[in-house]
């Protein structure tokens, strides 16, 4: 028999070989002033504005977005315990608040009123909280990571195609030339949608408050091209809404559907007003299901006009979550077009 110390090193020894690996995580420098999120991509609930230079730790990058930690100190008298989500603060105070790298010390994010955190540590007036969430990637630069090499610029088609209602050129007063580096946002202080190599021409169409909007011509292949959404919901599946009517009914989602007909409500279809043309679909594909949308007289005309099982990619507000007999979601239409299937 083994002497009983020597029986409990054998197994702490194999319960540190049996666990498993912690996630490995990156050091990223945030380099302009960027949107901290509590999801991936542009929809994501935003919880605060991250300034540019502030150190993160990352462990995972989904989509172009990277999970982050964002630790820090923040006034005792801007929060308030909150236990939900396994959390044990929120920000209280109603314009938000800061979040310093020390008590008193330099700003590294503000956050928004409402924002769950991990309690660290107290010191007197002052709280260390951290929280996890999701920085566009474009915005980060991975510490110890190779420099970025500026991309080389794509060649000018030698006869680029005409283009019918070409604006006239601009003057020369608002033709500028981009610094190395710089972020495009979607709007002041919104996120980043990319950044532009040095040297860049730019149009500048509009300023104000510092802020200016530009217009950048370029040229992108064609098969990287993808329908805008509008800020319509994609991935929701017809069960989602189904599930939470609550959730969905009044938002606009992105649906690609197969158009069946278009059919004409009577006084038995209680979701869809009499006498209201509506298609029948089959979708979202690739869902076997379907769904009625709800059509105004000129998109009735339009889709009438399509071949029955013709693929359509459709922008559709929900009017109701679930039918009352069949259980299918009914949309209004917003637009459609029809798709490559």
């Amino acid at each position: 028999m083994l002497p009983a110390s020597r029986s409990i090193w054998l197994v702490l020894a194999f319960l540190a070989a049996a666990a498993p690996p912690a996630a490995a995580q990156d050091t990223y420098r945030v380099t302009s002033d960027e949107n901290f999120r509590q999801e991936p991509g542009p929809q994501g609930r935003l919880l605060a504005r991250v300034n540019a230079g502030t150190m993160l730790a990352g462990d995972e990058t989904r989509d172009g977005w990277v999970r982050v930690t964002l630790a820090g100190w923040i006034w005792e008298r801007s929060v308030r315990p909150d236990r939900r989500d396994d959390f044990d603060l929120a920000v209280s105070a109603t314009n938000g608040e800061n979040l310093r790298t020390e008590p008193n010390g330099a700003v590294v994010a503000r956050l928004l009123q409402g924002f769950l955190l991990e309690q660290v540590e107290r010191r007197t007036g002052w709280v260390r909280v951290r929280r996890t969430g999701w920085i566009y990637g474009r915005s980060l630069e991975r510490i110890g990571a190779p420099p970025r090499t500026a991309r080389a610029a794509a060649p000018t088609p030698a006869t680029p195609p005409a283009a019918a209602g070409t604006p006239a050129a601009p003057s020369s007063l608002d033709r500028m030339t981009v610094a190395s580096g710089s972020p495009v946002l979607a709007r002041p202080d919104g996120d980043t949608l990319g950044r532009l190599g040095a040297g860049t021409s730019a149009q500048v169409l509009a300023r104000a408050d510092g802020w200016a909007r530009v217009r950048i011509d370029g040229w992108v292949r064609e098969t990287d091209l993808r329908p805008a959404t509008d800020g319509a919901l994609v991935g929701v599946t017809a069960a989602e809404v189904r599930s939470a009517p609550a959730s969905f009914e009044g938002k606009v989602l992105r649906w690609d559907v197969q158009y069946i007909s278009v059919q004409t409500a009577d006084e038995l279809r209680q979701d869809v007003p009499a006498g209201q043309r509506f298609m029948l679909a089959r979708g979202p594909l690739p869902e076997t299901g379907f769904v009625y949308v709800v059509l105004s007289t000129e998109q009735a005309k339009a889709i009438e006009a399509l071949q029955p099982l013709t693929y359509l990619t459709i922008l559709g507000r929900v009017r109701v979550a679930r039918s009352r007999f069949l259980g299918n979601p009914v949309l209004d239409l917003v637009e459609f077009a029809t798709s490559g299937r």
